[in-house]
């Protein structure tokens, strides 16, 4: 989950456009703008955010222009000394655009040192319990309009074919995506392996994800097709 990793979104979900109209409004020193939306173009995610003059060398030199940012979690990989409220300023400043990352506990079949509970009740109340954490993190980032219309991507990591973990894992994301509805809603995606993470399961779920994130090592940047993914209309997807 750390390995920098590119991607190209092809489908615009309605509403993150139209939020997209306010996110990079002018804002105050600390301020980071809520709201967001999809970004067309180049990315790249580290597992610890970069210096800011690092930033604007990769900005200056690079053809990347938003940056995958893993804001929290128990399963985050590495400390992050520089994200700060003024680093996400700094770095929208420059002209960076952000993809905000929860990584939180996997499923419950894993070997992970945090885990989805087995039990489906447990597991819904422990995903609105992290996208609680994530809201506040976003806080703390600075966000301003208390993170409005916000898109925040929950990392979800590949794991065995097992029916009960598979059903663990659904109820989880829906308690994430239900607990960043409630206002100041947020908007609620995910991240994985396409076919590992079984991201075709969320769209069967009473309430899915606004989102997806799919990886997916075809070497293809279309979304028009993804291995083990029906793409449905109004879901976003990258690879």
């Amino acid at each position: 989950m750390h390995a920098m990793r590119s991607s190209s979104i092809a489908t615009l979900l309605s509403s993150l456009v139209l939020a997209s109209s306010t996110m990079f409004a002018a804002q105050s020193a600390y301020a980071y703008p809520g709201g967001g939306g999809a970004f067309n173009g180049k990315g790249f995610d580290t597992c610890a955010a970069p210096s800011t003059s690092q930033m604007q060398a990769w900005w200056t030199n690079t053809p990347w222009s938003w940056i995958g940012v893993y804001i929290g979690g128990s399963v985050r990989g590495c400390s992050q000394p520089n994200l700060t409220a003024s680093w996400m300023n700094t770095t929208n400043t420059q002209g960076w655009r952000h993809t905000l990352i929860w990584v939180g506990p996997q499923a419950p079949c894993t070997t992970f040192s945090s885990r989805i509970s087995s039990d489906t009740a447990t597991a819904l109340h422990q995903g609105k319990d992290e996208a609680v954490k994530a809201y506040n993190a976003l806080i703390a980032l600075g966000f301003t309009n208390s993170a409005a219309n916000t898109p925040v991507v929950y990392d979800m990591e590949a794991y065995p074919n097992d029916a009960s973990c598979r059903a663990a894992v659904k109820s989880f994301m829906q308690g994430w995506v239900d607990q960043l509805a409630v206002a100041p809603a947020q908007q609620s995606g995910v991240y994985g392996s396409a076919c590992g993470s079984y991201l075709s399961d969320f769209a069967t779920i009473a309430r899915p994800p606004q989102f997806i994130w799919a990886a997916n090592w075809d070497s293809n940047t279309s979304t028009s097709v993804l291995s083990c993914v029906t793409v449905l209309p109004g879901l976003i997807t990258s690879v």
